[in-house]
């Protein structure tokens, strides 16, 4: 795998359980980077982690709930302690109410904000050193 482009690359991807964080999770590793993968639901992300060593890539998978701040700084931290380094973020965990607004359950809107906002902050504000040693840090918010 050293010739492929992102090979000695880390990327953490957010909601890496299902669908566009478990595609893009699939396609970095295709691409050379070693994946930590971050979700809530881990028996999905261990069964993408191991699909994703059966084919040559390298994985970890971390229970995550990016809304909370301390569960989402412990994922990056065990990134960067297991994988060595990060250079990619990929900020893609998140909820979607389907519904009405009147009647809604604040409850429910409180969760989705938490978690696609200030999410998306702490799993950033915790990367940032890491991205900024690897001299060349990227983030992607979905």
């Amino acid at each position: 795998m050293a010739d492929l482009p992102l090979s000695g690359r880390v990327a953490a991807i957010t909601g890496a359980s299902s669908g566009i964080g478990e595609a893009t999770a699939v396609a970095l590793a295709q691409a050379g980077a070693a994946v930590s993968l971050g979700a809530r639901r881990v028996d999905r992300l261990e069964a993408l982690a191991a699909r994703i060593e059966a084919e040559g890539g390298q994985a970890l998978a971390v229970e995550c709930d990016v809304a909370d701040e301390a569960s989402a700084h412990a994922f990056i931290a065990a990134t960067v302690e297991k994988l060595g380094r990060l250079d990619i973020l990929v900020n893609n965990a998140g909820v979607m109410l389907l519904g009405p607004i009147e009647g809604a359950d604040t409850d429910q809107w409180r969760q989705m904000v938490d978690v696609n906002v200030l999410g998306l902050l702490y799993c950033t504000q915790a990367a940032l050193p890491h991205l900024r040693d690897s001299g060349h840090g990227h983030v992607v918010n979905v």
